[in-house]
């Protein structure tokens, strides 16, 4: 007969203590054995009232996808059941359809426009038709005044009016079609609670607002949303205008600048949504700045998208993300996503780490040093040192991972870091959404 259970577990406050103490370190190794990733689609998509009246649309290329759309599939678009993905080359990646967006271009501008000829090789032989010498210098392109150097993305501007038209067609009436990129991610509790705030029957255009000379429109790597009727109004517009459209795109860089003119002409202007849209990632996020017309700061709202997320984020900010929302009973903001998500990381000595600090000391080489030059200076909150280099910043930025090769190591004056938390704290009174 086995003992029984009095015997093994006497009542006596230390060992209640130490049983109390095992079964939590049970439940956190049971935790950290089922995390989000493997609960069920209910236990992940539980609550997100609305999302079925949402049609997203992800824009993406041929050299890209292969490496940044599965992350999507199990994080971002786990629990979105209307998705198209469109693409500069038909396909299928892990059982998803891939459009090609441009297959509808006039076939005369496909023949004869120079931005062309990369989508003319890949239609013949896919990506065998390019080199890894060609795929790795594009990789590498910088960006210039007028974007990225490199023939796919001199070729992506002309898919978003394509793509407009086309997902008008695929599912027509929906209330909201959200336009992302291969590195959006979208915070769909926190997103869907403030498209509610909005009369999807009426023309709305939501976004990050970007201007390039006379044309307001929606940065599209923030994700953007537009209503039925505006989708509506913009296609009938484009319809009866292609040659203009197209003449206009084939002069132009930037694809979400040409249908944020065509919106415009079709008589919806762009609603400014920034930061409830957020066009840099959280390591990039400069908590405390606004951002272009009205005064509005990050920390302060809530959070329902970031961009340039590397696909080995997106399992990550996924987690967190959910955790929070079980956890939570309050959406997630910018300094939520700063002092639980980014703060965490931040170390007083951090190796093989950039920071992004970008004030360049001229005397001081050693961590040492730089950190007294940062000491020193009341506003200075971070430093980094690269070889010999210095850099100090006033701007709390997490930054990222590095190559050993390139010899930098980054440092945060950690008191600094905690009162630029509660400073900002202070600063908010009632800011939730962005709204008209």
């Amino acid at each position: 007969m086995p003992p029984p259970l009095s015997s093994l577990f006497p009542r006596s406050p230390t060992r209640v203590i130490l049983v109390i103490l095992l079964l939590f370190v049970l439940f956190q190794l049971f935790t950290l054995r089922h995390p989000a990733s493997s609960l069920t689609q209910e236990d992940v998509c539980a609550g997100l009232k609305g999302l079925d009246d949402v049609f997203v649309i992800l824009r993406t290329g041929t050299t890209e996808a292969p490496k940044k759309l599965p992350p999507h599939f199990s994080t971002t678009l786990r629990c979105v059941p209307h998705f198209a993905i469109f693409s500069d080359f038909e396909e299928e990646i892990t059982g998803h359809h891939l459009y090609d967006a441009l297959a509808e271009i006039d076939p005369e501008v496909k023949a004869n426009h120079p931005d062309f000829q990369y989508y003319n090789r890949l239609q013949g032989k896919g990506r065998e038709a390019f080199s890894a010498q060609e795929i790795a210098q594009w990789s590498a392109a910088k960006n210039t005044n007028s974007g990225h150097d490199s023939p796919g993305w001199r070729l992506d501007k002309w898919k978003f009016l394509p793509i407009a038209d086309k997902a008008f067609r695929l599912r027509p009436g929906m209330k909201w079609y959200v336009f992302i990129e291969s590195d959006t991610f979208m915070l769909w509790k926190s997103l869907l609670e403030w498209l509610s705030k909005f009369d999807a029957s009426k023309p709305y255009y939501l976004g990050q607002q970007m201007q390039i000379g006379d044309v307001v429109f929606a940065y599209g790597g923030a994700g953007f949303a537009v209503s039925y009727p505006a989708l509506k109004k913009v296609v009938e517009h484009r319809r009866a205008n292609i040659k203009f459209y197209d003449d206009f795109t084939g002069a132009h860089w930037a694809g979400d600048c040409v249908l944020g003119k065509a919106l415009a002409d079709a008589g919806v202007p762009l609603t400014w949504s920034f930061p409830t849209l957020s066009g840099d990632e959280p390591a990039d996020t400069d908590f405390d700045s606004a951002f272009g017309g009205p005064a509005r700061k990050p920390w302060c709202y809530h959070a329902s998208s970031y961009h340039h997320l590397p696909p080995s984020e997106y399992a990550r900010f996924s987690e967190f993300e959910y955790r929070w929302n079980r956890e939570n009973s309050t959406l997630l903001r910018h300094n939520d996503v700063f002092r639980y998500y980014v703060r965490p990381r931040m170390e007083a000595r951090l190796a093989e780490w950039d920071n992004l600090s970008e004030n360049e000391q001229t005397s001081e080489s050693s961590f040492g040093a730089c950190r007294t030059a940062c000491e020193k200076d009341r506003d200075c909150v971070q430093f980094s040192v690269s070889g010999y280099s210095c850099k100090t910043s006033s701007v709390v930025r997490l930054g990222h991972k590095v190559s050993a090769a390139e010899q930098t190591t980054s440092g945060w004056l950690m008191d600094r870091v905690e009162a630029f938390a509660e400073r900002m704290d202070a600063t908010c009174d009632k800011q939730d959404w962005v709204l008209p």
